[in-house]
């Protein structure tokens, strides 16, 4: 039996890899057996499992005489079970494997009973791990640039569809949270997610900490009275207090604002929460904060308007928001005088919205009503819209990558920044294909 010994520097391995051997069973079968000696048939190897838990779900196995139904946990050391703490984890209390590099410790689950381990230490093809550790040292655009000439359009076009469901389903996530917090109500939860679109990168966070502090209810009571709209959102981000204005306008907000506070009992955030570096003066909160309020004006119930629109051309019409009257004109914020300028929502910024924004909440409203529809709209929407144009989708088509519409540059976008910028080169399906065809080759 084994011990626990103390730790050793660690071997010239990664978790990436060995899943990657685990979940193509790309090694050596023959003679299968357990540290116990007890011979190992793989029936399913298992669906790999990218959340929290054990590795892979529902694998299929044969040890000794017994055939096992559970979970197959993946370490690069035996030890790393403890270090882990899966011991102490009830989620793997159904792990029926325990498949390491190094079997340096004897490892039982939670309830005490020894677990079958697999040492796959000599029984892949060094070459292919040393071949695919000399993309991880690569410092270019992406690991495999000098490589993926040669990968088909076909296996391309796959990773690139991968990493877009990926973002959708990242992206929707936190509206079907909306949605269930709201018990189902569209125009509350999308509220809080196109608040946090009109943020953009810079004041996301900000914009939705509004959302929060300013209930949905309350901006219904107001939307049909567009000033007083502006005064509650603009009141409430904190740019209405503690600041003498002499503009006529801009002493109304304050008036209004201040009665607002008192009848609801409002709390506004500190001024301090909204950044202005690097931003163009176009996406300064005040100006968007005032765009939002004409949205609502002009629309009222836009998650229901939305769901009755077919195609990103009428949602686009949706965001064709100008501010009116002199004051905005002169102003990018409330306190300084600018050269006149009509305050609109510009094409740019209305398919970020509807990216950001538009797309998820129909995602997740498929997921929400089991209604496919939405979800299959969601995608459609994409497949219209023009794709972004920034480094990192020129970076790509240099390489050869399609990005004709927003579908490819997403998919882009999550491939460039939780693929090949955190070296998850054996989750992707382009770095299988030219790591198999190495193998292969050798």
């Amino acid at each position: 039996m084994l011990t626990l010994v103390h730790p050793s520097p660690q071997p010239a391995m990664n978790e990436d890899f060995l899943q990657y051997l685990w979940r193509f069973q790309k090694f050596k079968d023959y003679d299968l057996r357990t540290l116990d000696g007890e011979a190992v048939h793989v029936i399913a190897p298992g669906i790999q499992n990218t959340n929290a838990g054990p590795d892979f779900l529902n694998s299929r196995l044969r040890i000794g005489n017994t055939e096992w139904a559970g979970n197959v946990e993946i370490h690069i050391s035996a030890s790393d079970w403890f270090r882990h703490k899966h011991h102490l984890d009830r989620a793997y209390d159904n792990v029926i494997l325990h498949v390491v590099y190094t079997a340096d410790a004897d490892v039982s689950s939670g309830s005490g009973d020894p677990l079958p381990v697999l040492c796959l230490k000599d029984r892949f093809d060094y070459q292919t791990w040393r071949y695919y550790k000399s993309w991880l040292k690569k410092d270019g655009f992406i690991p495999c640039e000098n490589l993926v000439e040669e990968v088909p359009e076909i296996i391309k076009s796959g990773t690139v569809e991968a990493a877009f469901i990926s973002r959708l389903q990242d992206k929707s996530a936190l509206c079907f949270d909306h949605l269930t917090e709201t018990r189902g109500d569209l125009e509350a939860a999308f509220y809080k997610l196109l608040m946090r679109g009109f943020g953009l990168k810079v004041n996301a966070l900000p914009f939705e900490q509004l959302a929060r502090a300013t209930p949905f209810a309350l901006l219904r009571k107001l939307w049909s009275d567009r000033t007083d709209l502006e005064a509650l959102l603009l009141g409430q981000a904190g740019f209405l207090t503690e600041v003498d204005f002499d503009h006529p306008y801009a002493v109304d907000l304050v008036k209004r604002y201040a009665f607002l506070q008192r009848k609801f009992d409002l709390d506004p955030m500190p001024k301090s929460a909204w950044k202005l570096f690097r931003l163009r003066p176009q996406n300064f909160p005040a100006i968007r904060l005032a765009q939002v309020a004409t949205f609502y004006h002009t629309h009222g119930a836009v998650a229901q308007k939305i769901l009755e629109r077919p195609d990103s051309e009428s949602v686009f019409g949706l965001f064709d928001v100008s501010l009116e009257g002199d004051f905005w004109k002169t102003r990018y914020t409330l306190e300084r005088e600018s050269a006149p300028v009509k305050k609109h929502i510009g094409d740019t910024a209305k398919g970020l919205l509807v990216i950001n924004a538009v797309v998820p909440f129909l995602f997740a409203l498929g997921k929400f009503s089991k209604d496919e529809a939405f979800s299959e709209r969601a995608v459609a929407l994409t497949e219209e819209l023009p794709p972004e144009n920034n480094k990192v989708i020129r970076g790509f088509k240099k390489l050869g990558f399609r990005a004709e519409n927003a579908f490819d540059s997403q998919g882009l976008l999550q491939l460039k920044k939780f693929g090949c910028d955190a070296r998850k080169c054996l989750t992707c399906k382009t770095g299988i294909h030219l790591l198999d065809r190495h193998a292969k080759a050798h």
